[in-house]
């Protein structure tokens, strides 16, 4: 099964990406889009104060999608299922913004308001009236009210014609015509915003749809699972995943009769403090780099208006301005204010991040606590274990399985009858179903003990097994093993430290076998009680 999760760092990469390069809103907005979402899965993050407003309609949106309890709690208890959320929003607000731009049904107002822009003084002198209305015909009167501006124009003009009228008084009408045209383009992008924020809205409602239902799905399979809890993160996109229907109803079922055999739920912790943790003490050099990253304002990039000033700089000119120069009358006029470098001009402003970086080089000892040993655990499957003995070898192996994966240890099961299967559990999580399979799995045939152990000491010889302690579940209803096995368990366990534990289901076993072992346990079904009896090494627990 292959891994889906995904790391803090790869996520926070994830999100840097789309600050520094979405190609939505605008870099400080985005900014600021995503420590809203991390605050709202209850990250500590500073929110920045922007400049305007925009942000601020989007905030419903977003906070419509956080409407869930399921989902808040499912995020706050787990920070890096949190940022993938976080992540999630930010690629589907990316995604449904665009899909929504392209559907813009008011480009034909916008062509409108872009050819009356282009249009010098001299026409809009005579053909205000048109505009006016024009303005009117997307409006009604609580929106546009056009008899101010008719008003205006009217007593600004009077009677006279182009030519004949002051100077003066055509710049004030340059000013009124421009006024004008800027209260137009507001309504309309006030209306564009409108569209887009009601699209998104409708969008949001099926996408907060879909991750109400991952949260809930997310729920139920941690509650499932409650043995691996620490590996579910992974599985919050569950499409991705081949579950077997049955996986969750057998392990949630052996989970809940472990709960009922309190003895060998005690039985499992107890292997598992049977090989102590060793202590170790490790010096390392290390070098580190400083990365200090800081903003600072770089006059070549214009994205963001920040002004309108007095300027002569003729890229940059306001409209008012490029229609003096292109009307004939008032050329002069913008002759003298570029002279004056008086000019209506914008003013542009971008930040960009600066790094820079120095390497420390450092000395650090520190004492560390030795991960323990991993399990290999040897399961009769033969026919003698049918019935009450397979149920409990089955919920033992599943304790044992569980205490391994809450201390994050290897586990390697080995199913042995006349043959053998095995199932490596490096990753215990990523091999549930092949757990639910053998939970599944009906006992029956022969016992051969000796193919279960020397595939043991066959797994003790690799470097991810080579500390483990070997546990036999068996009936030891069984001849006796041959003397060169005898011998080699005997090696490991003088040369590699091994311990071998056996857990003993009835009480016709062969003595002779259960000698081999360092710790023997008996399960006595009817009393539910685990009897101990120690044959070499007496470990004090």
């Amino acid at each position: 099964m292959k891994n889906y999760r995904k790391s803090e760092e790869q996520i926070e990469e994830e999100l840097l990406r789309f600050v520094e390069f979405g190609s939505v809103l605008d870099r400080k907005t985005r900014l600021y889009f995503v420590n809203y979402l991390k605050q709202k899965i209850s990250l500590e993050v500073n929110l920045e104060n922007l400049k305007e407003g925009y942000f601020n309609y989007f905030k419903s949106a977003l906070d419509n999608l956080f409407l869930n309890e399921t989902l808040i709690n499912v995020v706050q208890n787990q920070k890096v299922l949190g940022l993938q959320v976080v992540s999630d929003v930010a690629n589907w607000f990316s995604k449904t913004y665009q899909k929504v731009a392209k559907k813009n049904p008011y480009e034909n107002e916008l062509l409108s308001i872009e050819g009356w822009s282009a249009r010098p003084l001299q026409n809009a002198f005579t053909q205000w009236p048109y505009l006016v209305k024009d303005i009117e015909s997307y409006y009604v009167f609580e929106d546009f009210d056009g008899s101010f501006y008719r008003n205006k124009i009217k007593s600004l003009l009077g009677e006279n014609s182009f030519t004949n009228t002051p100077k003066e008084i055509l710049e004030e009408l340059s000013l009124v015509i421009t006024d004008l045209l800027s209260k137009w383009d507001a309504l309309l992008q006030a209306k564009i915003l409108a569209y887009q924020l009601k699209h998104l809205e409708k969008e949001g409602e099926s996408f907060a749809d879909e991750l109400n239902q991952k949260a809930k799905d997310f729920e139920k399979l941690t509650n499932m699972l409650n043995p691996f809890v620490d590996y579910v993160g992974r599985y919050w996109d569950l499409s991705q995943e081949p579950w077997k229907d049955t996986t969750f109803d057998v392990i949630d079922a052996y989970d809940k009769l472990l709960q009922n055999e309190k003895e060998l739920e005690d039985l499992a912790n107890l292997l598992g403090k049977m090989r102590r943790a060793e202590i170790e003490t490790e010096e390392e050099i290390f070098e580190r780099v400083e990365i200090k990253q800081e903003e600072k304002v770089d006059p070549n990039q214009k994205t963001e208006i920040t002004e309108i000033k007095a300027g002569d700089d003729l890229n940059n000119l306001e409209t008012s301005e490029i229609n003096l120069l292109i009307n004939e009358e008032t050329e002069t006029l913008f002759l003298k204010k570029f002279a004056e470098k008086s000019l209506l001009v914008k003013g542009f402003e971008d930040k960009v991040m600066v790094s820079s970086s120095k390497v420390l080089y450092e000395t650090n000892q520190k004492v560390k606590l030795k991960e323990k040993g991993p399990f290999i655990v040897c399961v009769d499957t033969s026919g003698s274990m049918e019935g009450n003995p397979e149920q409990i070898a089955k919920v033992l192996c599943f304790g044992i399985l569980k205490m391994a994966s809450k201390e994050n240890r290897k586990a390697y099961l080995i199913n042995f009858s006349t043959g053998i299967k095995t199932i490596d559990l490096l990753d215990i999580s990523r091999n549930l179903d092949a757990l639910a399979d053998f939970l599944s799995f009906s006992f029956q045939g022969g016992t051969d003990i000796s193919l279960a152990l020397h595939e043991a000491l066959s797994q003790l010889k690799r470097e991810e097994y080579k500390d483990a302690d070997v546990l036999v579940i068996s009936d030891f209803i069984m001849y006796k093993i041959e003397k060169d096995l005898v011998e080699s368990i005997e090696f490991t366990k003088h040369h590699l430290g091994t311990q071998y534990h056996n857990i003993t289901l009835n009480n016709q076993a062969n003595l002779e076998i259960l000698d081999l072992f360092d710790n023997h346990w008996v399960y006595d079904p009817k009393e539910k009680r685990v009897v101990k009896s120690v044959y070499k090494n007496l470990i004090e627990l």
